[in-house]
């Protein structure tokens, strides 16, 4: 008998058993599809506009600050609502600048909103400056 018992053991050592390993597989394919992400589009085709580095805009652009005071600057001088739509036209006579304004976040919402509509009388571009995110 115990020839016998030995064959047996002997054989069944000669087998793998596979079924751990499958269900490892397949838990680790589960736990890759949930954490993977999906970016989904719009619907509609939309034509995105280039990003452009801060340097580039420094020496590019038309600046203007808005503080908390709500008092506007431009070069570092104080003006006033009407002088912007004459000081963008005096700066884009040789090419099209974008304007950029920076904007204190105590600043009136109501005046920005109007250095803005000023802004875009004249100039094609106005794009607000913001914090990177740290």
């Amino acid at each position: 008998m115990k020839v016998r018992r030995r064959l047996t053991l002997e054989e069944e050592d000669k087998d793998i058993n596979v079924s751990p390993l499958i269900d490892v597989v397949f838990i680790l394919l589960i736990f890759f599809i949930v954490s993977a992400t999906f970016v989904t589009l719009p619907g509609i085709d939309v034509s995105r506009p280039q990003v452009q580095k801060a340097e580039s805009l420094k020496k590019n652009s038309i600046l203007f600050a808005l503080s908390e005071k709500n008092q506007i600057f431009h070069a570092g001088k104080p003006v006033q609502l009407a002088e912007i739509s004459p000081l963008i036209a005096l700066a884009n006579k040789e090419n099209n600048k974008p304007v950029v304004i920076q904007v204190d976040k105590w600043a009136d919402a109501t005046l920005l909103a109007k250095v803005i509509s000023e802004s875009k009388k004249v100039a094609s571009i106005v794009s607000l400056a913001t914090l990177k995110e740290r």
